[in-house]
């Protein structure tokens, strides 16, 4: 009888070890796969969204000034946004940028300082922890013509605009820094002003004439290129109230030169006072060897067009808004 209850009890023991042991097996399984799961996953929340709106203002004003200048009056409005997708292995990222700056001096019609709409989307499948497969499309123009210092109309709206359509790998370690990699991407741009494109700017092929200057052909609206392009990402707040931004584009076209790499690099720096003030400090630095832009010869007062690094520094103070 002894011998009975003992061999039951032993039984009974061990179908509860058993028993733990499963329980404890299916524990982990489900730890793990709440691991491997985003926060979209878990909460249902599938977007991240949203923005900065800037308004920067300066104005000076002369009366009976005898060191002589102009009253002036400048504002440039910027506005960056996101809308990011992430659900299990699949992400969609999108950002716009827009910009646009006027100034106005006594006695002279208005100046942009600044004309910019640029768009991005990219997906990617997830291969592993920091690498995805992914594809980007990217467009850039501005929104209004812009004029050379004797007034003369050297870009308007899509002329040019760029489209960037690539395939490649993306390289997203943490929330700090991404870098897309494409070894296959095509690039379009379009000169939809026939003035413009009859002169061959930025790199269309040029309006054909005869001996009497009868133009015999149209010059071309697009310009079709295929290569290699890189986009990197990096951002990071410096301090408890400073935020460092920089952003870089390369791209290598096979077809030719490709030893002429095209480079778009923009840096920000933001000093937020308080939460609806804040200065910025921004730079832009743009090199395209097919973009001619009007120089001095050496000492003297002669023009000519040929190739160059465009710069661009902007310091501003205005209303910031987080959307």
């Amino acid at each position: 009888m002894k011998k009975t209850l003992f061999t039951m009890a032993l039984l009974v023991v061990t179908a509860g070890v058993a028993q733990a042991q499963e329980d404890k097996k299916e524990r982990d399984a489900n730890v793990k796969a709440m691991q491997a799961k985003t926060p979209a996953d878990t909460t249902g929340k599938l977007w991240t969204k949203g923005g900065t709106l800037q308004l920067n203002m300066s104005q000076v004003s002369l009366t009976n000034w005898s060191a002589g200048g102009f009253s002036s009056v400048s504002g440039v409005g910027l506005f960056n946004g996101f809308a990011n997708r992430k659900k299990g292995r699949h992400a969609w990222d999108n950002s716009i940028a827009l910009a646009y700056g006027l100034l106005s001096q006594e006695k002279q019609d208005p100046v942009k300082t600044d004309d910019r709409l640029e768009l991005n989307t990219k997906y990617g499948y997830e291969l592993n922890k920091a690498w995805y497969l992914a594809a980007l499309a990217q467009f850039r123009t501005q929104f209004t013509d812009g004029k050379d210092a004797e007034g003369n109309r050297i870009s308007d709206f899509m002329a040019p605009g760029y489209l960037v359509l690539g395939i490649g790998m993306d390289y997203k370690p943490n929330d700090h820094f991404s870098a897309f990699i494409s070894p296959a991407t095509a690039k379009i741009t379009f000169v939809n002003d026939q003035g413009l494109a009859d002169g061959g700017a930025f790199g269309v092929d040029p309006a054909t004439y005869d001996t009497a200057g009868n133009k015999l052909t149209n010059g071309k609206n697009s310009l079709f290129e295929f290569g290699g392009f890189v986009k990197l990402m990096y951002t990071q707040d410096l301090a408890t109230n400073i935020n460092f931004l920089t952003r870089a584009d390369f791209f290598s076209n096979y077809l030719k030169n490709p030893q002429n790499i095209v480079v778009n690099w923009e840096t920000l720096f933001t000093f937020k006072v308080n939460n609806w003030f804040a200065a910025t400090l921004s730079t832009m630095l743009i090199y395209d060897d097919k973009t001619q832009i009007m120089k001095k010869w050496e000492d003297t007062d002669l023009m000519y067009a040929g190739k160059g690094t465009q710069f661009k520094e902007a310091i501003g103070l205005g209303i910031t808004i987080k959307l």
